[in-house]
């Protein structure tokens, strides 16, 4: 085996619940057009490991659904990183802004490295701002 790109990038929660949704729709339609679907599900190894996939995403989409990233879109996340750009954030940064979004300075010390050094008292607090904006999806239009 090998490796083409080691890191072809990051995902942030909302990519991932929205994959496994996709998965998860195409899993059910696939279902869907077999017949007897309800067959497929016997004692062979290739339906038990069919059974554990399912359980990890159905607990997975369980905890994203209830996470930030349910009330994030595609484009406020795309407005939210554009907006970033003036704080000079590493990507890791910028992921956990995106996943976490702290609300307060403590976290955001958390989240952004060498914190104090990188910027001044009002950035963070502009910086929390645009966390806070991405909370809300009424909100988001005011990222932009």
């Amino acid at each position: 085996m090998q490796v083409i790109d080691k890191s072809a990038g990051h995902l942030t929660n909302f990519e991932v619940a929205s994959l496994l949704q996709r998965q998860v729709r195409e899993r059910r339609a696939a279902e869907r057009k077999m017949p007897l679907p309800g067959a497929r599900r016997s004692v062979s190894g290739s339906c038990r490991s069919l059974q554990d996939v399912e359980v990890i995403t159905e607990q997975a989409t369980g905890y994203l659904d209830k996470a930030a990233c349910a009330a994030q879109s595609r484009e406020g996340i795309a407005r939210f990183v554009e907006a970033l750009q003036r704080f000079q954030l590493t990507r890791a940064e910028e992921l956990m802004l995106i996943n976490s979004r702290p609300r307060s300075l403590v976290e955001l010390h958390l989240i952004v490295e060498e914190c104090e050094e990188r910027m001044q008292e009002e950035e963070m607090q502009e910086l929390l701002s645009l966390c806070a904006v991405l909370d809300s999806p009424v909100g988001e239009a005011a990222a932009s």
